[in-house]
This record gives C-alpha cells, structure tokens and sequence, in this order.
C-alpha cells in the first residue's frame, strides 16, 4: 500500500512539473496590510522590459523609462507594492524582466489570498424539548473554521450548532466556541446552557424533592420529629441568628446613646466655662483703687458733727433752789 502511495504521488508531480501547471502555494494577507511581491535579488539592468500581471492581467509595464501601463506602484527594485489590500486582489501575481532582445532574465510568481479576520463570535443558547442547542454565531462565513470546547477540553464538533442532551449534561459545565482561519483566531466566553423549568435546573429541583422526601420518610419511620423550616433554614437556628442580631443592634444603640449624653454634657459644661470666664473679665478691678465716694462721706459726716452744739450740762442734784418773792 505504501509503495502504491508513493508511485501515485510521484506520478503527480511528474504531470504536473511536465504540463507546467504548477501553482505556487497561497501567501494568506488580512484586509487592509500593505504587501511587497518582490521580484528577486539583484537590481534591475538598464533599459530592461518589466512587466507585473495580475491573473494574467497586466497592472504594471515599463520599457526602459518608458511606462506603458502603471495601475500598481513599483519599488526602485522592481518588487510590485500593494497598499491596503483588499479580498477583490486575491490572486496570481507574476513578475517578468526582459533584456534589450527581448530575452526572459527574470521572472517570479506568487500567489495571494486576501481574507478578513474573524468577528468576534457569540454562544446563543436556545432551549429545546431534550435539551439546548449551543450556536456559535456569526454562522455560514466562508472560509472559517468552527471549533468547541466543553470544559476547557477541544470537541470533535466542527459545525455551528452544538446539540446538548440533558443527560449529557452536567452542573456547572461551560461550552466555548472559537472562531478561526488562516490569518486570525477568536474565542467566545464559557457559557453555562441552564433553561427555565426544564433541562438540568429542572433536574436539580425534582433531585433535591426527592432528598427532601426521602429524608422525611426517614425521620417518620425513626420517630424524628420534622424539622420546621423558616426562610429555607431550620427554625431554631433562624431564632438564634435573629435573637443575636437584635441584641447586637441594640448593644450599639445603647453605646451610641451613652456618647452622645458624654458629648453634650461636655459640651454644656464647656460652655458655661467659658460664660463665667467672659463675665469675669467684663467686671472692673476695685483692689488697688481708693473708695473716693466713702471717703467724701466720711469727712463730711465728720465736719458736720464737729459743727454741732454740744449738749446742756446736767444740774446738780437736789431739790431746786427757791427765788425769794
């Protein structure tokens, strides 16, 4: 089988090399890069024929310093520029140098193929009677390759629509799509498919149903009394959780309010310090001044009673003397 393999392939290459259909292989470019074809080494001899062709086409020609047809720029050296290149110049480029005889000297030949990078892609999850289909859009672009990963693993899924059966399916597992071809590579975020009342979510519910039912048939066949629920939580410990958080909340009301009568009890005191200080500084100093009016007083009450009649002298005692008659 080998050696079949190796007469067909050698075959080819004989046809092809004989019929001179050889292709060279495709140079990928992005839309809008700049390009240089270049047209061999060494410059160009004067009063050479030089003509570039495009899918047989000629977009280039000059004989000598005479140009004939320019509808492309050339470079000193003769290799042929394409300046923001677009999908319409995919294609065969081929450079061609004659002498003054018009003898072939040089000649060069690529092929280019001009592409858009890739859009940013996108998972759409769309719910379905036994399952979710995953599509990784845009869709329907040529030359793109589409590639899955399920859980950071590579799928052999290639196309754009990934079917997903619930029972394939478990919690927590994420889907990522790429999108790719030969000049660039996008990826989308991973994507969890969960449907409303159906699929995986539906799945857990009737499971933790079930938990709960065989876990009260336990409790009744054990003579366990049911355990009360409240916000989904057991009863009791929602007791404690509130009973603590009400005593801790009223904890800090009572210590807010213990430092706000500090802070005005302070406040108060200061302020009739400082009433008292300013009352106190407002009063006039009477320590070292002589109390003038007292004074003036004094010494008038003095005058006044030296200026005074002294009183009668008192009679001697005994009975009053007789005036003759």
């Amino acid at each position: 089988m080998l050696l079949n393999l190796t007469l067909t392939l050698l075959f080819s290459l004989i046809f092809i090399f004989c019929s001179g259909s050889f292709v060279s292989p495709c140079i990928y470019k992005a839309v809008g890069e700049r390009v240089v074809i270049q047209l061999g080494t060494g410059g160009l001899p004067a009063d050479s024929h030089l003509t570039w062709t495009h899918n047989q086409m000629k977009v280039y020609e000059k004989r000598g310093s005479n140009f004939k047809t320019q509808d492309l720029p050339v470079d000193h050296d003769g290799s042929l520029i394409l300046e923001n290149i677009q999908k319409k110049q995919t294609g065969n480029y081929t450079g061609q140098v004659y002498n003054q005889d018009g003898k072939l000297i040089k000649e060069t030949e690529e092929q280019i193929c001009v592409q858009e990078p890739v859009p940013e892609p996108t998972v759409m999850v769309e719910c379905v009677e036994k399952g979710a289909d995953l599509t990784c859009s845009p869709v329907n672009i040529s030359d793109v390759a589409v590639s899955w990963m399920k859980n950071g693993d590579r799928s052999d899924i290639t196309r754009a629509v990934l079917h997903v059966s619930w029972s394939e399916l478990k919690s927590g597992d994420a889907f990522s799509c790429t999108l790719s071809n030969r000049i660039s590579t996008k990826s989308t975020r991973h994507v969890q498919p969960v449907c409303p009342n159906t699929g995986l979510r539906a799945n857990e519910d009737e499971g933790k149903k079930e938990k709960e039912e065989t876990s009260k048939d336990t409790n009744k066949k054990h003579g366990m009394p049911e355990k009360k629920l409240l916000f989904g939580f057991d009863m009791w410990w929602m007791l404690v959780i509130l009973i603590g958080g009400a005593s801790l909340l009223l904890i800090l009301l009572v210590i807010c309010v213990v430092c706000v009568c500090r802070c005005w009890r302070r406040n108060k005191r200061k302020a009739k310090e400082e009433a008292e200080f300013r009352l106190v500084s407002l009063m006039p100093d009477h320590t070292d001044q002589p109390d003038v009016p007292y004074m003036q007083k004094s010494e008038s009450q003095r005058t006044s009673k030296s200026q005074r009649p002294l009183p009668p002298l008192p009679s001697p005692r005994g009975p009053p003397a007789v005036q003759p008659q």
